[in-house]
């Protein structure tokens, strides 16, 4: 039988939010708003309860098993919630603690506080207001489990629409034992609306920021630089402002990241220089310059010692050790070997309208100017093709590939031209 029992509310108020997603599933620092609160039982025994309102349905699908549930009318109150928890409410031996789901600054040490505290009916968290010297609930409670269990079976009729903030203020009135947790004003931070969203955003952005530069990354200007919770930075590291580092991005040792650079759930080697790049699930190795202005795309692999140049774009791609691609190419849907030169405004066409067609260049070959490598097609190790050249059969290795119109010049065209215009 459990010792104690987590409810997380997710059932606040949207109309303020003006949006179809709930609260909980909002986007704050690389986690959802709930995600922040979760953190702090993430290693309990059992998975927290969570009691949803509206957004019911997207809740259980992006949480799954991680999550207990219990759902409720939108006309009941918190209290009224509770009800249909009581089953487990009466089943823990512990305390039960209620924290809002909206509540992604509070800290793990608030928590343990709640969690262990020892008084006789329920502790709350509170925020002292410095204007009225009064103290304020902030949605974070600790309650006996004997005590809950037996005042909602006592009085579950008239509290269907009683809400929890009522129901404390008349506890802390008709009952002893009640506790205070002092918290900080910061951590009673709680998404209600957009604004508030920015602000807890603005408050966690300063604290991963400061998490980083501790541990050896240097930034710029701290204020205007945007990393995810979850992205890991190695030492050395020097981050320019307009910087946005997203989702699971890993970077290496001396990696320097000039302006606008935005990084998504990819992977970078040690020694990287990247200038106005977006990278989507992407994998760079060591020793790479990227750009500037230079588009990596999903399932992109690039190895090390490789320079991708400007206005470069690169999809479901493997590029070899050493490999140049200096600007103004397309390669999709390729597999290019070591040390490989691709002349400016080559393109890979990959597709046929239809299905994606993959191009294969072997080590060594040199891709002259504004060659199109209309796939399925291969170029050999160490082969050649010559510039503007239009390439639709396979080209064996070290040979030249010429695949150009001939050209045919005509004296005197332009005059005849311009006396038939007069």
């Amino acid at each position: 039988m459990q010792q104690n029992l987590v409810i997380l509310l997710a059932d606040q108020d949207q109309e303020r939010m003006c949006s179809k997603e709930p609260i909980a599933l909002h986007s704050l620092c690389g986690r959802t708003v709930f995600d922040w609160v979760m953190r702090h039982f993430a290693d309990w025994p059992e998975p927290p309860v969570a009691l949803l309102g509206y957004g019911a349905d997207k809740i259980r699908a992006y949480y799954g098993e991680r999550l207990r549930y219990i759902e409720h009318e939108s006309l009941f109150g918190t209290i009224g919630t509770l009800l249909h928890a009581s089953e487990l409410i009466g089943k823990t031996q512990g305390r039960v603690i209620v924290v809002a789901g909206n509540l992604p600054m509070l800290k793990k040490q608030s928590i343990d506080m709640l969690v262990n505290i020892t008084a006789e009916a329920a502790s709350l968290a509170t925020v002292q207001d410095a204007d009225t010297q009064r103290a304020e609930d902030i949605g974070a409670y600790s309650f006996d489990a004997k005590f809950l269990f037996e005042l909602l079976t006592e009085l579950k009729e008239s509290f269907n629409t009683i809400t929890l903030e009522k129901f404390v203020a008349q506890l802390k009135q008709i009952k002893s034992g009640i506790e205070q947790i002092p918290v900080s004003y910061r951590e009673s931070l709680s998404v209600t609306d957009r604004a508030a969203l920015s602000a807890c955003a603005r408050e966690l952005r300063r604290e991963i920021n400061i998490r980083h530069m501790f541990a050896g990354v240097t930034m710029i200007d701290p204020d205007n630089t945007y990393i995810d919770d979850t992205v890991r930075i190695g030492r050395d590291c020097t981050i320019y402002p307009g910087v946005v580092l997203e989702g699971e991005t890993v970077l290496g040792e001396d990696c320097v990241l000039y302006p606008s650079c935005r990084l998504s759930n990819s992977r970078f080697g040690s020694g990287m220089l990247a200038q106005g790049v977006v990278a989507n699930d992407a994998v760079v190795g060591d020793n790479v310059t990227l750009g500037p202005y230079v588009h990596l795309r999903p399932n992109t692999n690039i190895a090390d010692n490789c320079k991708i140049g400007n206005y470069i774009e690169v999809k479901n791609s493997n590029v070899g050790e050493g490999t140049k691609l200096p600007h103004l190419s397309y390669i999709g849907d390729a597999d290019f070997g070591r040390r490989v030169n691709v002349g400016c405004g080559s393109v890979c066409v990959n597709y046929d309208g239809q299905k994606k067609h993959r191009t294969t260049i072997g080590d060594d070959a040199f891709i002259g100017c504004n060659t199109s490598l209309v796939a399925p097609v291969s170029v050999g190790e160490g082969a050649y093709t010559a510039a503007g050249s239009v390439i639709t059969q396979d080209v064996p290795p070290n040979s030249l590939a010429l695949g150009r119109a001939r050209q045919v010049n005509k004296p005197g065209y332009v005059e005849k031209l311009r006396e038939k215009r007069k």
